[in-house]
C-alpha cells in the first residue's frame, strides 16, 4: 500500500530528477533537450531589464536561444535547490562569456569577451512531469555592469 508519505517522496524524487536533467541540459547549452522538458503552453519570464514575457513553447525557445547566443558557454552553478510538490526553486550563479550584445531598453550592452557572473534564482512550476513556467530573477545591475566590461 502506498502512503501519503511515500507519494510525497515519489513526487520529490521525480521533481529532483527533472531539475537535474534540466540543469544538465542548460549547462550543455542543448536547446532541444531543454525544450523537450517544457509543456506546449509554457511561459518564461526573466526579471531583468529588457526581458519580455515569453508565452508558448516557440516563444520560450526563442528567448532561451537568445540567452545561449549571447553567452554560448552559459552555466548555472547550483547553490541551493528546494523542492515542492509541483515546483522547485533553484538558487545558482549564472556565468558565461558574452559573445554578442543584448538590447536593454533600446540600448545595446555587451562587450564581446566580457565575463558575466551573477546570482540567479529560478522558480520553476511543473505540470504532468514537464515544466509549465520558469521565472528567473537576476542581479541585473551587476549583470549590466559586467556586460559593459566592468568586473
Amino acid at each position: 500500500m502506498t502512503t501519503a508519505t511515500d507519494a510525497a517522496t515519489d513526487t520529490d524524487t521525480a521533481i529532483q530528477m527533472l531539475a537535474q536533467r534540466y540543469g544538465e541540459a542548460w549547462n550543455r547549452q542543448d536547446l532541444d533537450a531543454i525544450m523537450d522538458l517544457h509543456t506546449d503552453d509554457c511561459v518564461f519570464s526573466a526579471f531583468a531589464a529588457g526581458s519580455p514575457l515569453a508565452k508558448g513553447k516557440e516563444a520560450v525557445r526563442e528567448a532561451f536561444a537568445g540567452y545561449i547566443a549571447m553567452m554560448p558557454d552559459i552555466h548555472f552553478a547550483e547553490r541551493s535547490l528546494r523542492l515542492g510538490a509541483n515546483h522547485w526553486v533553484l538558487e545558482s550563479t549564472m556565468s558565461g562569456t558574452v559573445d554578442q550584445a543584448i538590447e536593454v531598453d533600446g540600448e545595446e550592452l555587451g562587450v564581446r569577451g566580457a565575463r558575466v557572473q551573477v546570482p540567479c534564482v529560478d522558480v520553476i512550476e511543473v505540470r504532468d512531469g514537464l515544466i509549465s513556467s520558469k521565472h528567473t530573477y537576476l542581479d541585473s545591475i551587476t549583470m549590466q555592469r559586467q556586460l559593459g566590461g566592468e568586473q
